[in-house]
Parts: C-alpha cells; structure tokens; sequence
C-alpha cells in the first residue's frame, strides 16, 4: 500500500514538474514576440512622404558631419595661394564694399565696367564702420535702397567679398565693430545660405596720411585682427587682399594709392582682383 502511495506521488511530483518547464517555456516565446505592454512588435515601414522626409534628415546629416570633418568652429579660414582660376572666377564674384573698394565699380574694371551688378555699395561708396548692421545698399537690379542681407536673397550669389571696415574706423571700437560685422554676415547668412563668404583684411593708408577722419596704420592693424576673430566666430573665409598692395610695415604703397592717400587706385585694385584669382575658393 506503501509503495503505492510512493509511486503516486512520484508521478504527481513529476507531472507537475513539467507543467513548470511548460510555463516558462510559454512565458520566454510570449516575451519574445511582444513589447512590454504586451503588444505584438512590428516592423516600421516607411513610406511615400515619411520616408522621403527620413532620406532628407539622412542626407543632411551626413552632409553636416562632413562639414563638420573639414572645418573646426573658430578656426580662421585664410585663403592660401592657389592656381590662377581666371577671368572667369573674377566674374562670379559680387563685392560688397565701402570706400576702399568701391572704385571697381566707378573705374570700371570689372566685365560689365562702370554698368556692374557685381558691385553692392552706397551711392556715395562709404560705409560707416559705425553701421555695418544697420547700413543699405542702392541695388544694381532696379536702384533700390535695401539691405544687404535682402540683396543675398535676391540675388543668390555664389560668392560674395566683403571688404568694409575702412570709413569712420576711428570712431567706432572693438565690440561693436564685431558685433555689427557679425550681424551682417549672420543675416545674409541666414537668407542666401549657399552663398560662400570671404571677408577682405581693409587696406591701411599711406605713411604721409593726414585725413581729418584720423586713420592711421595702427588702427588699420586693430581692424584686421577682429576681422579674423568675425571670420573665426561666423565660419567663413578670410583674404588677406590688402596685404598685395602694403608695405612691409602694412602702409599703403604710394604706387597703388589714389591722391587723397587712403583708397587704392585703379592699379591697387587690379592687384587686388589678381590676388583674389589666385587665391580662389571653389
């Protein structure tokens, strides 16, 4: 009678034990097939606009990364020397000037000659240091007084040279010139992204100047250190032009300087459209 109540319960002890494995068993599939609330795991498919979208956010963020390999934040991008990229480079450029280069326009020695649209200034040529944030052009296309920054998003240049900083340098001061500099840059910028930017050092004024706007080399030197700091600070490049018509002590030389011994002449700015060619961006 003993032996069994033994092999009952043996059979019941081993009966149970397999309904144990049996439920765990149950319990690992059902996990593996489910999320944690208990909802069945299915693939994400994208399709027609969603997935257009996802290759779009792809493609730019690999863009970006890449950006980001080839150029460091707050490096100073100076142009080194390249091959001469020709006449044809020079045409594609658009200037924004004040006085110091506004005689590519009134010498005409761009294509188009005095009748350029590749020359953005005032009416007058000058810009005061003192505005660079807030100061408006007379647009080549019909004359009109606007902003830099709307001509960009007009015009969509390809390139663009910036040479401001020389008219009424003496009185403005480090911080705000920076911070009107960067301004401009940031808003043209923001309304013609793929324009590609070079910022020109400003050339210095002869050793013999006496103008009563009290320009002088030293101030010249200051001007040109914060535009590389403007360059370092909005990403974009920086041509050291003025260094193709200066001294060693960084004076303007006699032979490219105008009369009045502050603006280059019109064989100043010959070197200077040289040194641009051959110091070419793609």
């Amino acid at each position: 009678m003993n032996t069994k109540l033994s092999n009952i319960k043996n059979i019941a002890w081993a009966i149970a034990i397999i309904l144990s494995l049996a439920a765990v068993l149950v319990g690992l599939g059902f996990t593996a097939f489910t999320r944690h609330r208990g909802e069945m795991q299915r693939p994400t498919v994208l399709v027609g606009n969603a997935a257009a979208e996802r290759d779009t956010a792809a493609a730019a963020a690999k863009k970006a990364e890449e950006e980001a390999q080839q150029q460091d934040p707050g490096t100073v991008y100076l142009l080194g020397e390249s091959g001469d990229a020709g006449q044809a480079y020079v045409d594609s450029l658009t200037f924004l000037v004040d006085s110091a280069l506004i005689g590519l326009r009134d010498y005409g020695l761009l294509s188009d000659g005095t009748a350029t649209a590749q020359v953005w200034g005032t009416a007058s040529g000058s810009v005061p240091a003192t505005a660079l944030a807030s100061f408006t052009i007379r647009y080549p296309g019909d004359g009109s007084e606007i902003s830099p920054a709307d001509a960009a998003m007009i015009a969509k240049p390809s390139r663009l040279v910036i040479s401001l900083g020389t008219d009424s340098l003496k009185q403005t001061n480090e911080a705000d010139f920076i911070a009107g500099y960067e301004a401009l840059i940031r808003g043209i910028q923001q309304a013609s992204p793929d324009t590609k930017i070079i910022v020109c050092t400003i050339t210095s004024v002869t050793g013999s100047y006496s103008g009563n706007d009290g320009l002088d080399n030293a101030a010249v030197k200051d001007a040109n250190r914060w535009l590389a700091q403007i360059c370092a600070d909005t990403d974009v490049y920086l041509a050291d032009a003025a260094s193709c018509v200066s001294e060693r002590d960084g004076t303007l030389e006699t032979q490219y300087a105008s009369a009045n011994g502050k603006t280059p002449n019109s064989a100043g700015l010959t070197q200077i459209l040289q040194y641009l060619r051959t110091h070419a961006i793609a």
